[in-house]
């Protein structure tokens, strides 16, 4: 094949080959694109798979967003690809009820077509209900609809983050707990009503109110001694510093204690008791906090739970000498953690590219500072999950990846061709690969790679 963009879309025509057509679709002149569409829209089959389909390219479903099949309409209105551009050529004569719910609960869905939806749809309860979710719909619709909102409406309305703080005081007054609860977190909640939820009577309005951007360090530190532990939990999580007189410190809940045990300003001491903690996932979470002390690290390296020790080899801050302890466990697990450090000391990486464990393998092959000897005898691995590990090191060598081409998994040779490291006549061997998915992967590296 030429190695240039014509050659290739030359090959898409010859060949009436849907993936590299529809590859190749993005960068083609007006004409070429109309070429590529008798072969992409040869059958409606074809059609509702490429509406579908997460990976195709915007292009091609701009051209489906007009297409006579409602069940095409439809994918396409639903597709993450589709651009708003496409969703307002969608909705321009759209009527069809199923079609306009995708259009109105796309998150790429542009305010102004929102707002058109509305003022044509305003009476059917799908749409407004796709419309009270999406967050780009325009607070003056919002606002429109909480006139006559039934109360799952109020409730969308409520949690969407274009509500205008009118609409959340009308919401507070209507005195249901659950809609009082998403007001009470919702970031243009007034400070009245702050205040107030801060002394509900409900605990999921007090915990609700724990998680909103606008509540004082003050107001969370009154809510770390609530009753509920869930509040006293989401206190935790929001409070810039822990304060130590807080009964809440010595907390009963694991749940209070696993978010004390993520807190960047937790005293040492603290840390360390909750190092000791009977609830496993309070000592996970310890592990992988970075402002555990070493020594604390050390206890935790020893810890009966696998997970526990697997959590300290993944912290940033757990330092070479503990690295080789945690690299000579008993457990591939947490030796597979320590595979995936970039600060991996060269004797221990080839300590654990003894094994046969083939999590540890795998954490090699993706780890950038291994060698590529060690890479060419992964490469040659019965575990295709050990082979794709090669496939995603960014590091590895192009003579090593030209010998994965004809890897037996189709989904390692589909992630292959998007191997910057390959060359183009790499590239143009995936071309004839049998499965659809790696002719699309490596056409579609072609087509930003490839001179006109």
């Amino acid at each position: 094949m030429e190695f240039s963009f014509q050659g290739l879309l030359r090959k898409a025509l010859t060949d009436e080959d849907v993936p590299i057509a529809a590859a190749c679709h993005p960068r083609a002149g007006s004409i070429e694109k109309n070429a590529l569409e008798a072969v992409l829209f040869v059958s409606s089959q074809s059609k509702r798979h490429l509406s579908r389909a997460p990976r195709t390219p915007a292009t091609v479903l701009h051209r489906l967003a007009v297409d006579g099949d409602e069940l095409v309409r439809r994918a396409v209105a639903r597709n993450p690809s589709t651009t708003g551009e496409s969703l307002a050529t969608l909705a321009m004569s759209e009527e069809s009820i199923p079609v306009v719910v995708g259009i109105a609960g796309h998150p790429d869905a542009p305010a102004s077509v929102l707002a058109d939806v509305y003022s044509r749809f305003s009476e059917s309860p799908p749409v407004r209900r796709a419309l009270c979710r999406n967050p780009r719909t325009p607070g003056l619709a919002l606002s429109k609809m909480v006139r006559n909102a039934s109360m799952i409406e109020c409730k969308l309305i409520a949690a969407n983050p274009s509500a205008d703080k009118e609409s959340l005081k009308k919401f507070w007054g209507m005195g249901d707990c659950y809609l009082q609860a998403e007001v009470a977190a919702h970031p243009h909640c007034s400070s009245d009503l702050i205040d107030l939820a801060s002394c509900s009577t409900e605990a999921l309005v007090r915990r609700k109110v724990a998680e909103n951007p606008n509540v004082s360090d003050l107001q969370l530190k009154n809510l770390l001694d609530d009753p509920a532990a869930p509040v006293r939990a989401a206190a935790v999580r929001h409070v810039t510093n822990l304060d130590v007189g807080h009964a809440s410190f010595e907390d009963t809940s694991r749940l209070v204690r696993r978010d004390q045990a993520r807190h960047r300003s937790l005293p040492e001491e603290r840390l360390n008791t909750l190092a000791t903690d009977t609830d496993t996932w309070v000592r996970q979470l310890v592990a992988r906090n970075e402002t555990t002390p070493q020594r604390t690290l050390d206890l935790l390296a020893n810890d009966p739970v696998t997970d526990v020790r697997r959590s300290v080899s993944r912290n940033l801050m757990c330092r070479p000498p503990l690295l080789i302890h945690l690299g000579r466990d008993s457990h591939p697990w947490v030796r597979a953690g320590v595979a995936l450090r970039s600060d991996l000391p060269e004797f221990l990486m080839d300590e654990l590219a003894e094994t046969d464990d083939e999590g540890v393998l795998s954490a090699l092959g993706r780890n950038s500072m291994v060698s590529p000897q060690f890479l060419e005898r992964l490469i040659e691995h019965q575990s295709q999950d050990v082979r794709r590990a090669v496939i995603l090191n960014r590091r590895a060598p192009r003579r090593l990846l030209r010998k994965l081409l004809i890897d037996p998994y189709p989904v390692n040779r589909a992630v292959l061709g998007r191997h910057e490291n390959l060359s183009l006549p790499d590239l143009s061997h995936l071309l004839g690969d049998p499965a659809p998915e790696v002719r699309f992967s490596g056409a579609s590296s072609l087509v930003a790679r490839l001179p006109q």
